[in-house]
């Protein structure tokens, strides 16, 4: 298991961890009132940038120490992995030495879109933020688990293309991946359909959050909705905080659909009552994947391997990626959406707090997603997803739930 530096963030319940309260965001009225009129950004900045390093030293002390207690450096994982809905057997595969995985379990997983903390880009709104690192980790989580949903709209689940081939199907795919990548852009393109910038504004209108302030799961989830419905996307988005799934309000004219179920699945960690149900939502092939963490910490789990999570950390800051004319891209360009080297977290060590999605492209496969989920519950597996045929009442339509439920 590699690890690396996580901000520590507060739970994403909403709580801080009692070590970092005194290091919270404040809102933009009580940043103006702690630091005089003349007071420099550039040494905010700098203060800032102190503060998220010690929160990241903090986070990383604490990882290895949790690790090291539950022995986790000496168990052998289990040989079924299953990314996004796809099965490998690994005791049937030759692995590559430095990760552990065979190279086309490796390229699979980098063909997730991986969105992280960013950098150097136009300050968000009428704030001086240029950056998100220290307060955007579930905002970049959600991105990645939309991009998922995004890439099996427009190219399916298995797909390949080479970046400097001139062959009309692979230059038709490279097209398509730049074009989901680019939605994430962070920049007031309006085809950065889900940037930070939108993002963190529409938390300021959904939300009552300032720039700066840390959102949960269920503010991320419908962040995503209302940016969708704003674009007229071609992917509608569905939430639901209370696990159900009204089928008439998706069926009635359907459109292909990312379900978004928002859920509190325990007080300070995952009960272990729902693990079957996280491992088995992972293998569903509608799934695009959870967006959750570690306490203090936003994830997103693309996989699972026995009784841990395979995820990408958005704990990284990188420069922006500025946009070109004509939306061409080299391989370079983008290779920072793209993490070669999966980890691993036993689910023993997950925050409560997630949002599971679900992709559904046609009406045949949302009932698939309910036969599949139903049968899980004839087994005795504890859902926390269930249908109803009928339109959600007033009092279930999602509202904002703030940083936790």
């Amino acid at each position: 298991m590699v690890f690396v530096s996580n901000v520590a963030e507060p739970r994403q319940d909403g709580e801080m961890p009692a070590n970092v309260t005194a290091n919270k965001s404040v809102s933009a009225n009580e940043q103006a009132s702690a630091h005089p009129a003349s007071a420099h950004p550039a040494a905010e900045s700098a203060a800032d940038m102190v503060v998220n390093t010690l929160r990241e030293w903090y986070v990383l002390a604490s990882d290895s120490i949790a690790s090291l207690l539950d022995g986790r450096f000496l168990q052998q994982p289990a040989r079924d992995l299953w990314l996004l809905g796809k099965h490998y057997d690994l005791s049937l595969e030759q692995t590559e030495s430095t990760t552990g995985y065979p190279q086309h379990v490796i390229d699979d997983f980098s063909h997730l879109i991986w969105c992280t903390y960013r950098s150097h880009y136009a300050p968000i709104a009428q704030s001086q933020f240029t950056t998100d690192a220290g307060w955007g980790c579930m905002l970049r989580a959600g991105q990645t688990l939309m991009a998922q949903a995004l890439q099996l709209h427009v190219l399916g689940r298995d797909w390949t293309f080479s970046w400097t081939s001139s062959d009309p199907e692979h230059t038709k795919r490279r097209q398509l991946y730049t074009r989901v990548v680019s939605e994430f852009f962070d920049d007031y393109d309006p085809r950065s359909t889900f940037s930070i910038q939108r993002m963190a504004a529409l938390g300021q209108q959904f939300e009552g959050k300032d720039i700066g302030e840390w959102f949960g799961p269920y503010g991320t989830a419908r962040i995503l909705r209302g940016l969708a419905q704003q674009a007229s996307h071609d992917v509608t988005v569905y939430t639901t905080t209370d696990g159900v799934v009204y089928l008439a309000d998706i069926c009635a004219e359907f459109r292909p659909t990312l379900i978004l179920v928002a859920s509190m699945l325990g007080i300070d960690r995952v009960n272990p009552v729902y693990y079957a149900f996280i491992q088995a939502s992972l293998m569903l092939p509608q799934s695009a994947g959870i967006a959750g963490g570690r306490p203090s910490s936003a994830l997103y789990f693309a996989g699972v391997q026995g009784d841990e999570l395979l995820y990408l950390d958005p704990h990284t800051t990188r420069p922006a990626v500025t946009r070109t004319n004509n939306n061409e891209y080299l391989q370079s360009d983008l290779a920072s959406y793209s993490c070669p080297t999966p980890r691993r977290i036993a689910m023993s060590r997950l925050d409560p707090c997630m949002v599971f999605g679900y992709y559904c492209a046609t009406l045949e496969s949302l009932i698939d997603l309910r036969s599949r989920i139903e049968l899980l519950a004839d087994d005795g597996v504890t859902a926390i997803v269930s249908f109803d045929n009928g339109h959600a009442p007033e009092s279930a339509i999602p509202e904002s739930h703030g940083s936790g439920p």
